[in-house]
């Protein structure tokens, strides 16, 4: 059964600034520690078992307030961290009384730890995304001296009430660590500059988009000879120095310079919080409350452990897990399930067999909350599949079982499974040795991207799109979409309009505009299709060639206008920021990406496009990223029911990120629709010489 990585917690510390033992302390609306929202967040995000290192001085009540709040099912051991554990031959010095440090507390751990691990500390509040993306390394990682770092961006790290230290990151190639330099006394002043007045280094300002170490760090196995080694040399040289400690930081430099690993860099999008000092406990307070009410955290917190979405299993979800994966015509037997991919919607896991000639498969819960007639779904999947499988079987060198998802029939041979509590499951053959990319890094990617999605339309030009059911319902009718932002702003359910003014004044200034494309659909000069609806670019498997496989996803496959394909795959391609980026002007458009991913879109789809449909595809570029926006902008102003959130203003910033891409696109939209009409004239002249030429 899959247990995932470990999970070590350093809770050993005394607390001297805060004044009481913060570990214990309650900040969550039931009296939850931090520390459980940690085990919370990493239990979501696959990690399998705990360890906990302590002092024996707190050891009784921390075993009896774990036990009392943890459910039981949770893996949980405790080691003691004391003065007098040290390596044989070693001793105390006489007077010291401070511990020797985390690096000496992961040593102490070691014989607890079986595999790979992350450590934290246990009054740090990291957030679900740090231990994802922790997790999601370790578990994919082959290479045994890799390791990752965390990295927070130091704006998000500081206190308000003192000064902080912090390891700040030094980046050499391919993002990995060069060097961690520990730096003391950084603070914030009130103009919002940040200064450190380290003592070993003069007086200067950082920017506040340094990344940091806030001592989340992901390790394998083989570093922990390298504690035992570093440790060693720490005492032959400061052992007997009262407040000397050995760091996490000093072993991870040693191990680099050494050359005996390479680290990597992981930036994470989360805020950090904590309790260094005691007037940090009701901004603590306060974020978690917030967090609880925005539904990213369950009241109580505990309350969704038995199967929550995501990344949590835990013993009776695996169970239930398997008990569904009965119901389906699958070959061998089942070795593990993982919860896999970063998607809004559903919960996805990957299914490992026991049997090594047999294929893995991908299981999913569908979100009928959001599907609210999965039969009809998935008799649309069924169609376009065997449509897409049946037209590459006359398409040369084709390969059909990878470039089309190939649905796994239950027992009952149907496309899905029911189960008693109402859930609707489904599995397809997991596609081996193939990647995605959330954000796009080369013009070769978004050329096979835009090869990807052509290709996909082109082979369901001539499947009738009357044929197919609207799995959601005007799901791009932009006048719908402002219908309902109208509707959501009138009933302000969350008492949010006022924070949002801004936004929705350049929703109104744009939205005759931004419906054009309906009204040229109502008018019969845009065709109705078979269209995708969903084309971002992290739904194209791309093979470790970077070569475009096959397009996934495929919920929203229905009715609809290749503008809006087009427009959303421009979405995701061309702004190399983030969905969700904060830092509005890191928002540009790659016009290398978007002529790259223009050429192989219309390479595919020029030859049975209209002139009308090509003059739309440009206003679907900037259309697109709007209805985001405004779709995001409408979940925030109901309280956040849609989209899965990870902080209270989640959506908030989505939104202002996708309006931000809209204005950028707005500033380029003559170049952008000259470049697709001369693209789509030469292909389409091309395409006529080699038909003269037969």
């Amino acid at each position: 059964m899959h247990t995932g990585p470990t999970l070590l917690i350093l809770a050993a510390g005394m607390a001297t600034r805060y004044g009481s033992l913060k570990q214990l302390d309650a900040f969550g609306p039931h009296g939850e520690t931090i520390i459980e929202y940690s085990i919370h967040d990493a239990l979501k995000a696959g990690f399998g078992n705990v360890v906990f290192v302590i002092r024996e001085s707190i050891e009784q009540e921390f075993k009896e307030v774990m036990q009392q709040r943890l459910p039981a099912h949770i893996p949980v051991a405790y080691v003691a961290q004391e003065l007098d554990m040290l390596p044989a031959g070693y001793h105390v010095p006489e007077g010291r009384v401070k511990p020797w440090g985390t690096a000496h507390a992961v040593w102490v751990a070691s014989a607890k730890i079986q595999g790979p691990f992350a450590v934290i500390n246990a009054d740090d509040f990291y957030g679900y995304e740090s231990f994802k993306l922790a997790s999601d390394f370790l578990q994919e990682s082959t290479d045994l001296k890799e390791y990752g770092l965390i990295g927070y961006r130091l704006r998000n790290t500081l206190s308000e009430h003192g000064s902080v230290s912090r390891g700040i990151c030094s980046l050499g190639p391919d993002h990995t660590l060069a060097s961690l330099t520990e730096l003391t006394q950084i603070t914030r002043s009130t103009d919002g500059s940040i200064t450190v007045q380290d003592e070993h280094a003069q007086h200067w300002e950082l920017d506040g988009e340094e990344l940091v170490s806030m001592n989340l760090m992901a390790f394998k196995p083989s570093v922990l000879p390298y504690f035992e080694q570093y440790l060693q040399e720490f005492l032959d040289e400061k052992g007997q120095e009262l407040k000397a400690e050995f760091y996490l930081p000093s072993v991870v430099n040693q191990v680099l310079s050494a050359g005996l690993a390479r680290v990597q860099v992981i930036p994470t999008p989360e805020k950090w919080f904590g309790v260094t000092y005691p007037q940090d406990k009701a901004h603590t307070t306060e974020q978690i409350r917030l967090l609880t009410e925005a539904n990213v955290y369950p009241r109580p917190l505990w309350d969704d452990f038995t199967l929550h979405p995501g990344k949590a299993i835990a013993l009776q979800a695996e169970a239930k897990l398997r008990d569904v994966l009965a119901h389906f015509q699958l070959e061998g037997s089942v070795a593990s399930i993982i919860p896999y991919g970063s998607g809004h919607i559903h919960d996805t896991y990957a299914v490992a067999n026991d049997q090594p000639t047999c294929p893995n498969y991908l299981l999913q819960r569908i979100n009928h909350h959001v599907f609210r007639n999965v039969p009809l779904l998935m008799e649309n999947i069924g169609l376009v599949t065997l449509h897409l499988r049946q037209k590459l079987q006359h398409i040369p060198g084709a390969r059909p079982d990878e470039e089309v998802l190939t649905l796994v029939p239950t027992q009952d041979n149907l496309g899905y499974y029911r189960d008693p509590d109402g859930n609707f499951w489904r599995v397809y053959l997991l596609l081996e040795g193939t990647r995605s990319y959330d954000i796009v890094e080369t013009p070769q990617q978004a050329y096979e991207g835009g090869k990807a999605f052509g290709k996909f339309l082109a082979l369901l030009a001539d499947l009738d799109a009357s044929q197919l059911h609207e799995s959601i319902p005007d799901f791009h009718n932009i006048e719908n979409r402002l219908r309902l932002l109208t509707q959501a702003t009138r009933l302000n359910a969350a008492g949010r309009v006022a924070q949002v003014d801004k936004e929705l004044r350049f929703v109104w200034q744009r939205g005759e505009e931004m419906s054009s494309i309906c009204r040229l659909g109502r008018a019969g000069k845009l065709p109705l299709r078979t269209t995708h609806n969903d084309t971002k670019f992290n739904n194209v498997l791309l093979d470790r060639h970077d070569k475009a496989l096959c397009v996934i996803d495929l919920d929203t496959v229905m009715p609809g206008f290749l503008a809006y394909d087009y427009g959303d795959a421009i979405r995701t391609t061309v702004n190399k920021a983030a969905e969700d980026e904060e830092d509005l002007s890191k928002i540009k458009v790659d016009y290398e990406l978007f002529r790259a991913f223009t050429e192989g879109f219309l390479q595919e789809t020029s030859a049975f496009l209209t002139e009308e449909e090509v003059n739309s595809l440009e206003p679907g570029v900037r259309l697109l990223p709007y209805i985001m926006g405004v779709r995001f902008l409408t979940d925030y102003i109901e309280g956040d029911h849609y989209y899965k959130i990870h902080f209270p203003e989640h959506n908030l910033q989505r939104a202002r990120a996708q309006f931000r891409l809209v204005e950028v696109l707005e500033e380029n939209s003559e170049l952008l629709l000259h470049t697709i009409q001369q693209t789509a004239h030469a292909f389409k002249t091309a395409a006529a010489a080699q038909q003269q030429e037969r």
